[in-house]
């Protein structure tokens, strides 16, 4: 089976205070009564502090998409490398040996995309498979891993790295004002995460990949993702979310894990994308949770927001450094996205 080798985050230089976050969004909505009437959901959504590439004033002033893809260019690509550096070294994966690499994204846009800089940064051999993934949104970090640990187990000798950036800050702007850009306001942070995923015969040391699957509910298009304006990217997220994992995503994940005689509540480590605190209440009731279960979803939440398709490899980041997995331990990582998908894996120790 393939084995996650090694992992690293990164996260940019400004730490925020929800606190502070939305003192300055009070004032970019003063006089907006309808915008000021929705501030308490900074207090109650479950985030203390975040991570930005700019100062929350900075954002406020209203830039233009131009210029906030000008920054996602240049600030996820240093987070993208340092993330990456990290990871080769703790592993003591040379860059060279690396065949495959994953890189996801949703909150910038560039053609080259970004991996295309990164493999020359970081020495990677011209001839490694390069596979850019745009749109998958916050299932994309398990989603990079599910295709990784697919290709692995067709080449047991090969490597791969896998990278997710999301700066997720730069999609604000003070003219968009729904229900749904608040949320958005007060949920979402910005990081970079990376991963080398070993395949069988490389000797890699870390938790391996049992299972995957991917399900895409296509009576569910409309969820979750983007709309693109000559403003840049709104939030498209439905209320009917938390129920959609209810009934139609939980039946998809029972089945799952029952083929590998498997349930929820008996595995060791969940890592499931934290979504948001209605989205990780229905976790809790529909799989029969308790709060415990939930602690690593809800610590991601507390210290970095959402940050989408990085959140779940923050948590196994997290998860490993913590040093609670034991040999024989099992785990099961969920991250949703537009489509509306799910993207599924299971661990083994």
């Amino acid at each position: 089976m393939p084995r996650i080798d090694s992992l690293a985050t990164s996260l940019p230089a400004h730490r925020c205070d929800q606190s502070d976050v939305r003192n300055e969004m009070a004032r970019v909505y003063r006089g907006d009564s309808a915008m000021e009437r929705l501030l308490p959901v900074f207090d109650r959504i479950g985030v203390d502090t975040r991570y930005f590439v700019r100062p929350p004033e900075w954002y406020s002033e209203g830039q233009s998409f131009e210029t906030r893809n000008a920054v996602y260019a240049t600030s996820a690509l240093e987070l993208s490398e340092k993330a990456a550096r990290a990871c080769l070294d703790r592993s003591g994966t040379s860059p060279d040996t690396i065949d495959h690499i994953y890189f996801v994204t949703t909150t910038g846009l560039m053609t080259p995309s970004l991996d295309a800089r990164l493999a020359s940064r970081l020495g990677l051999r011209p001839d490694v498979r390069r596979l850019p993934l745009f749109g998958l949104g916050c299932a994309a970090g398990a989603g990079a891993l599910v295709r990784a640990a697919d290709t692995l187990r067709a080449y047991p000798t090969h490597r791969a790295l896998v990278i997710s950036v999301e700066l997720c800050s730069l999609v604000f702007s003070p003219v968009a004002r729904t229900a749904t850009d608040l949320v958005g306001a007060a949920l979402f942070g910005d990081g970079a995460a990376a991963v080398v995923v070993a395949g069988d015969e490389t000797g890699g040391e870390g938790p391996a990949i049992r299972a995957t699957r991917t399900h895409l509910f296509q009576e569910a298009p409309d969820l979750m993702g983007w709309n693109f304006t000559a403003d840049g990217m709104r939030l498209v997220l439905s209320r009917d979310v938390p129920k959609f994992v209810a009934t139609g995503v939980a039946p998809v994940v029972n089945k799952f894990l029952d083929a590998q005689g498997l349930s929820l509540p008996g595995l060791s480590h969940l890592i499931l994308h934290p979504g948001g605190a209605k989205v990780m209440a229905t976790y809790r009731s529909v799989f029969g949770l308790d709060d415990v279960a939930l602690n690593n979803a809800r610590e991601t939440m507390r210290r970095y927001g959402n940050q989408s398709s990085a959140s779940v490899l923050f948590m196994l980041n997290d998860l490993v450094a913590s040093g609670r997995p034991r040999g024989g331990d099992t785990g099961f990582m969920m991250a949703l996205g537009p489509g509306f998908s799910a993207e599924m894996l299971t661990l083994e120790w």
